[in-house]
């Protein structure tokens, strides 16, 4: 009998991808999807959305078997790559896609153009950056830049003294600082030192529909 997981590894089989690859396009890791194909637990929808997409096929197929009508229409929208939403102590610990369980990521937002492919989503605390970015916003952080390219003015997360930060990045003087957005926010200005590790680049946000009256 045909289940599921034997759908989901014989498509990737005929696209030749591998469970690491596969786990690259979805946002999870190897092991996930080879409990998938082993049917020890289901992909979450939006899981399945964009396995859909990645696979060529419908939602119907990898949950029931069941072949559209009409397999010539094709879309060909491109394929919307989903991120977690971390805490603050997750984000802390982030390196890549396999440094979170799944069942610990309660959250998915769609990845924004740019960011990379362990890139992670935060939501903002406080009032430190306002107004560019207010307390609740989703921004998306980007651990695999380099803080070597990161330049003067842009948006960084860093761990000072077992506490995530999110402030700008000033270059002064063969030294570094972060600062807030907000001039009126105290302190205002955060030295970067031996108790500070770098964490990753501020690439976009996400920004969910709104009431406008």
């Amino acid at each position: 009998m045909e289940t599921i997981g034997f759908r989901i590894k014989k498509l990737r089989k005929e696209k030749k991808l591998t469970q690491g690859k596969l786990g690259d396009f979805v946002g999870v890791s190897d092991v996930t999807i080879g409990f998938w194909e082993k049917d020890v637990n289901e992909p979450r929808y939006e899981n399945l959305e964009t396995l859909a997409k990645i696979l060529d096929t419908s939602i119907e197929y990898l949950k029931y078997g069941q072949k559209e009508k009409s397999e010539s229409v094709r879309d060909f929208r491109p394929i919307t790559r989903m991120l977690p939403v971390l805490s603050y102590v997750q984000a802390g610990n982030w390196t890549n896609v396999r440094s979170i369980e799944p069942h610990e990521i309660e959250k998915w937002l769609p990845a924004p153009p740019n960011a990379g492919k362990n890139s992670f989503y935060m939501i903002v605390q406080g009032t430190s950056n306002a107004p560019h970015f207010s307390d609740g916003d989703y921004i998306c952080i980007d651990p695999d830049i380099s803080v070597e390219y990161v330049q003067t003015g842009e948006m960084i997360v860093a761990v000072c003294n077992d506490e995530a930060t999110f402030k700008a990045l000033v270059r002064e003087n063969n030294t570094m600082y972060l600062q807030a957005l907000n001039p009126n926010f105290q302190p205002n200005i955060i030295p970067l030192n031996e108790n500070c590790e770098y964490k990753g680049k501020y690439v976009g946000k996400f920004e969910p529909s709104k009431k406008f009256l």
